[in-house]
């Protein structure tokens, strides 16, 4: 359901998801376009995989014309006929709840993943492989499987394995969690051996298919990526036992590619935007396309990172200043703060350049993101503090993250606001509800009910197993840490945004929320976005949201924003 994979390139051949009309098509080298498959908007396709000297596209299928829930498969689309009509599309792989990253060797090996439910994939996965052969029919079989690595009768204790990738000698390259930490492992009928070791993270989970997290250089050099503390670095790992060269140091890579000997990378970066680089021979980065316009350096705030012990364990969290040269804070005085609380909950919060961040640094306003319990890239016992104790254990890390601020004298005891959406707005609520560290809390499309995420979109469907407890036996748990259940508790002023046709968060949640804040006389704010679903997509949505929150702060905060914006009412606020 989150996509991924949409294109593939290879060999001159272009393989895509057209949305206009639902198909998959295929680009050939003299600029010539093919359909693929035939349109129909309830069959979708990800994890696209081109191989032109076979003839052949894998991808991951999501058929929604079957049951309650979809089929998920891994499929085998052969190219058209030179009479271009469409080629068969054999099901290769079926019978698993999910199945990612499908790679094809030279010699007609095929490499997957699949998983069950209840595990997500960065719980336990099972990496398998195959001979893909054609048929006579055109059609596609595997054959001689055989399980790599995993445990198929595990659940939550199982082995995180992602992103296999085919070396050209026919050995696999792939990342595992095993030992506690995504690690490049190497398999070949020899066995396996680990290339990278430590306690640093060389993978995220995924939440998305496609994407790449190592790319071969040449039949030795690896280019690939690693995080410490938090600090995300490219390197280049050997096949042949020598030492990894680090290389630049960025916030995240989306994803890596190669040929010809040179590396290529999308990476976020704390100072600029996004850019595509080009790693060369030798280690050295270019930077070849960026999105946007340059960031003005006198209005960036580039963010130090705060470790300490919090009640749940270690606790990392990025402290971006207020910065703007034209302006000075009151001498003696600390700055109001944001507290962001990133969602997922497996998920990261890095130290890359976030307009939205700078949004409010550059107006005066620090901002905290904190890598609570449950966060993605500082190993799985980190991720697994959450387990069962979302509602808890996020929201303990998040209070003890602003008194550490507090204590290091960058913010201002009296004037933090915690802020965060969907799953993140979840752990904002809680906070508000749970203790009194916060002033104000601006929430967007929060999660409020947990028992209406329950049985949600297939992949997430059994998510809050981990996270909470199974259901219906830890129905009361669920109940309990709704913050729809728990409305008495909210004492601080909030500002609830909410698109009208969310699906995941329904508007009357919000709506609940909002009346519930107003019976207590807590200054309060509630805007609706017509035609906004979860996320809110259009420009102007972001821009009035935005604006929205800047006045709403400004009002609780008590300073006055330069910024020419329409104010805010506030319901409830003294002197209104």
């Amino acid at each position: 359901e989150y996509g991924g994979g949409a294109y593939d390139v290879r060999d001159g051949v272009l393989v895509y998801c057209d949305d206009a009309d639902h198909s998959v098509k295929l680009r050939l080298s003299d600029g010539s376009v093919q359909l693929l498959t035939a349109p129909d908007a309830a069959v979708r396709y990800g994890d696209l995989r081109v191989y032109p000297a076979a003839g052949v596209v894998l991808a991951i299928r999501e058929d929604h014309r079957v049951g309650a829930e979809p089929e998920t498969t891994l499929v085998a689309l052969s190219f058209p006929d030179a009479q271009g009509n469409l080629g068969i599309e054999t099901v290769v792989q079926r019978g698993a709840d999910f199945y990612a990253n499908p790679a094809l060797s030279s010699q007609g090996r095929l490499a997957w993943l699949e998983w069950n439910h209840p595990a997500m994939p960065w719980d336990s996965t099972l990496l398998k492989i195959g001979q893909l052969s054609p048929l006579d029919s055109g059609a596609w079989q595997v054959k001689d499987q055989e399980l790599i690595l995993g445990d198929p009768d595990a659940e939550f204790e199982g082995i995180a394995i992602h992103h296999p990738r085919w070396n050209d000698d026919g050995s696999l390259i792939f990342t595992s969690e095993q030992g506690g930490f995504f690690q490049l492992c190497e398999w070949s009928p020899r066995g396996l051996r680990y290339l990278t070791e430590g306690t640093s993270d060389h993978d995220l989970p995924i939440f998305v298919l496609g994407n790449h997290a190592t790319a071969a250089l040449d039949d030795d050099r690896i280019l690939t990526w690693r995080l410490d503390e938090g600090f995300c670095y490219l390197e280049i790992v050997s096949r042949n036992g020598e030492s990894a060269q680090r290389l630049a140091g960025v916030s995240s890579v989306d994803s890596l590619a190669s040929t010809l000997g040179r590396g290529y990378a999308i990476v976020d970066r704390p100072r600029d935007h996004t850019a595509l680089v080009r790693i060369e021979g030798d280690g050295s980065l270019e930077v070849l396309r960026s999105l946007g316009t340059p960031p003005c350096h006198a209005v960036t705030s580039v963010p130090r990172s705060l470790v300490f012990d919090g009640r749940t364990g270690q606790v990392q969290a990025w402290y971006y200043p207020p910065t703007n040269d034209a302006f000075r804070g009151p001498a003696g005085t600390h700055p109001p703060a944001v507290l962001r609380v990133h969602g997922g909950p497996t998920a990261m919060a890095t130290n890359g350049y976030y307009a939205i961040v700078q949004f409010w640094t550059s107006r005066g306003i620090a901002v905290l993101d904190v890598n609570y319990s449950g966060s993605a890239g500082f190993g799985r016992a980190w991720r697994e503090r959450l387990r069962g104790a979302w509602g808890v254990a996020d929201v303990i890390d998040c209070v003890d993250a602003a008194d550490a601020a507090i204590d290091a004298g960058l913010i201002d005891p009296g004037r933090i606001a915690i802020a965060g959406g969907s799953a993140g707005g979840f752990t904002a609520l809680r906070a508000l509800m749970d203790s009194d560290r916060f002033a104000a809390g601006i929430v967007r499309y929060g999660v409020t009910d947990l028992t209406a995420l329950v049985g949600g979109h297939k992949f997430e469907s059994h998510y809050l197993d981990s996270l909470v407890g199974p259901w219906p036996e830890k129905a009361a748990r669920y109940e309990a840490r709704s913050p729809i259940n728990t409305l008495d508790q909210l004492d601080s002023p909030i500002l609830i945004l909410q698109g009208s046709e969310d699906p995941v968060v329904p508007m009357a949640q919000s709506i609940a929320l909002a009346d519930a804040a107003r019976k207590r006389g807590l200054p309060m704010a509630i805007r609706i976005f017509e035609g906004e679903g979860h996320g809110f997509r259009s420009s102007a949505a972001r821009r009035d949201a935005l604006a929205a929150e800047l006045s709403f702060l400004s009002q609780i905060f008590g300073f006055t924003p330069t910024d020419d914006l329409p104010e805010l009412v506030i319901e409830g606020l003294p002197g209104r």
